[in-house]
């Protein structure tokens, strides 16, 4: 009987000084990782800012194909909340405030006896986003020991999070990527005066050219208080692909024709019939876009002009957002 006192009391010492030691040990936690991400800040910041994206990239999917996600009505900014089921647990996350394309944060429940802070940060570096997401609070005595038992919850979080921000480029990439085209058929173009410069350049360097074109015009228009009658927009005059040339113009369109000086100049673009498509997504696949518009436009019976100047009209650029998968670029072929 006495040794199984004694074995009590060892055990009892045991679990007071445990429990001693554990409340002792500093509950507070920041955990977190980053990644640079070759993305705008506002693409990164519209995707994080709705839950309903986090089924795409979150990496507990990975680990659980037993989650299931509930959605409310609201589900991006302040207030936004969403939450899931699965055999590891249950819980529910809210969005607390938001700065935007510069930060979010959240409030995460677990069900347990704390609910810290989750934390995004979006530091814009050159052409790329550096994302930090994060987690901080104060554990509770019992999360304390369920830390301790399982190597701490850095240990535990910081692949999750470095794995969850890889899979959250790969979707914002994949997102930036997005484009298609719709065909409108036959539509008679009004035409008009537009201010332009033009160039003959390396079919790879016209985007560049391009950049520089158009805010001289801009700034031209600006000095002599000129306004823009419409969005900007560019005339092919020549494309050959054997040569790796490209002949076009920077057109603004304006009102009325305007004597001018220098290398800006004026031009009157005719009313014409013209074949219509509209284009969104990056400029950089307008390329193999144009062979399916000839190609659609010859299936549909219609017959481009020959020698006829077809042109783009910016109606959703850069200057309206970052993301590429939004421009809209209208795309008309003169036809007989």
């Amino acid at each position: 009987m006495k040794s199984l006192k004694y074995i009590f009391f060892l055990v009892l010492m045991a679990i007071i000084g445990g429990s001693i030691y554990v409340a002792t040990l500093d509950g507070s936690f920041d955990v977190q990782q980053s990644r640079t991400m070759k993305v705008p800040a506002s693409v990164a910041y519209n995707n994080i800012n709705d839950f309903k994206n986090w089924q795409h990239w979150g990496p507990w999917y990975e680990l659980d194909s037993t989650i299931v996600a509930t959605f409310p009505e609201k589900t991006s900014g302040i207030g936004a909340s969403y939450s899931w089921t699965g055999k590891e647990g249950d819980g529910s996350m809210r969005t607390i405030s938001t700065i935007e394309n510069k930060e979010i944060i959240q409030q995460i429940n677990f069900g347990s006896d704390s609910t810290p802070e989750v934390y995004w940060k979006l530091d814009t570096k050159q052409d790329s986003t550096i994302v930090t997401w994060g987690m901080r609070g104060k554990n509770s005595f019992s999360e304390k020991i369920f830390w301790l038992l399982n190597g701490g919850i850095e240990k535990n979080m910081t692949p999750m999070y470095k794995r969850g921000l890889e899979l959250l480029e790969i979707q914002l990439i994949k997102q930036l990527d997005v484009h298609s085209i719709t065909y409108k058929n036959e539509v008679d173009f009004g035409g008009g005066y537009y201010l332009y410069q033009t160039i003959a350049c390396r079919i790879e360097d016209a985007s560049k050219n391009m950049k520089k074109m158009f805010p001289e015009i801009i700034e031209y228009m600006a000095t002599n208080s000129i306004e823009a009658s419409g969005k900007p927009f560019t005339l092919n005059h020549q494309t050959d692909f054997i040569n790796n040339s490209i002949m076009f113009s920077a057109c603004i369109p304006v009102k009325e024709r305007i004597v001018t000086e220098g290398t800006i100049l004026t031009g009157f673009l005719e009313p014409q019939k013209t074949f219509k498509s509209i284009f969104k997504g990056n400029y950089k696949f307008l390329p193999e876009i144009w062979p399916e518009i000839y190609k659609n436009l010859e299936e549909k019976g219609f017959k481009a002009v020959q020698k006829g100047f077809s042109f783009e009209i910016y109606t959703v650029s850069p200057q309206e957002t970052e993301n590429p998968a939004e421009w809209l670029t209208e795309i008309y072929v003169p036809i007989e």
